[in-house]
């Protein structure tokens, strides 16, 4: 009896470690336990997961609606300088169109390039590109005088736009040939077809907001200090340079040479052309941008319709 029991005693000893034993999740065989390079294993393979998960994120946020719509604004904004350039170089040779019909009129040159004229006509040893280039330069100086701390480094690419301003010259002026005005009326004519065509180049190399030719460059420092109309200034600066050729004449030729009573029509009246063209491009603008609010709206309130019946579901 004694040896029962005291076996009896050992069997609920026994169950009861084993029953500790699986409620505090330990194995009764050592064998059981997972080894710790299971343990790494299933931690690598967890790594593994991660790195996975988060190079898939990275490829979703590339391709997300996000990046797409950045991508979109910066070719729209590339797109947007290019035609600004474009728009630019367009309204440089439009301008030297101009200049040549007005030179062919034989009126007078016009006031931007008289005064280069007039001294090549009293330093017969210095060509009149030599003087053109050398009034280009000072115009910038006087730019650079009236804006100082404004003036921007891009605006020194005025130098190298004023080479292809007088290469576009020198093409207009092979591509007109022998053509001419055969009387006085005519070239009247001719003078006023010259200016309309200048002036147009001008408004071009304006609105494209890009870097200007010098002769405009300098109008438009002088209307952001003044803040006065662009055809105002002009018609200024043009009568200045007029005034100027005319004061070179008599000191370094002696008499008036290079300007005629064209140089003085065209001096007076070319800003006013530009100023009736930048009003015709401010109403086109403005309507431009009233239909594309326009659209705008009619596009949102099929939207806003289907937020209100949404909201009434």
């Amino acid at each position: 009896m004694t040896e029962r029991k005291i076996n009896r005693g050992s069997e609920i000893r026994t169950k009861g470690k084993s029953m500790g034993r699986e409620r505090s999740g330990a194995s009764a065989d050592p064998s059981d336990r997972p080894s710790p390079q299971a343990g790494g294993l299933k931690a690598a393979s967890s790594a593994e997961g991660i790195r996975g998960g988060l190079s898939l994120s990275t490829e979703s946020a590339e391709g997300s609606p996000v990046a797409l719509a950045e991508r979109s604004l910066t070719l729209r904004a590339a797109l947007f300088l290019t035609g600004r350039i474009v728009l630019m170089l367009a309204g440089i040779a439009v301008m030297g169109l101009g200049i040549d019909i007005v030179v062919k009129a034989d009126l007078g040159n016009s006031p931007i390039s008289a005064t280069p004229n007039v001294l090549s006509l009293g330093f017969t040893a210095v060509s009149f590109g030599t003087f053109m280039l050398g009034w280009q330069c000072f115009l910038v100086l006087v730019q650079i005088a009236l804006l100082r701390r404004e003036f921007r480094l891009v605006d020194l690419w005025q130098i190298p736009i004023s080479v292809f301003f007088g290469m576009c010259i020198d093409a207009f002026m092979a591509l007109l040939g022998p053509a001419a005005p055969t009387s006085y009326i005519a070239s009247w004519l001719w003078l006023a077809g010259g200016m309309a065509i200048l002036a147009l180049g001008i408004v071009m190399t304006v609105v494209s907001g890009t870097v200007m030719n010098c002769g405009e460059a300098v109008v438009q420092a002088v209307v952001r200090k003044t803040h006065a109309r662009f055809g105002t200034v002009k018609v200024g600066f043009d009568l200045a340079c007029a005034a100027l050729a005319c004061l070179c004449a008599f000191l370094f030729v002696g008499h008036l040479a290079g300007v005629r009573e064209g140089t003085f029509v065209c001096a007076a009246f070319t800003g006013v052309i530009v100023n009736v063209y930048m009003g015709l491009y401010g109403k086109l603008r403005d309507a431009a941008r009233a239909r594309s609010k326009a659209r705008g709206e009619s596009a949102a309130d099929p939207l806003v319709q289907r937020g209100g019946v949404s909201r009434q579901e």
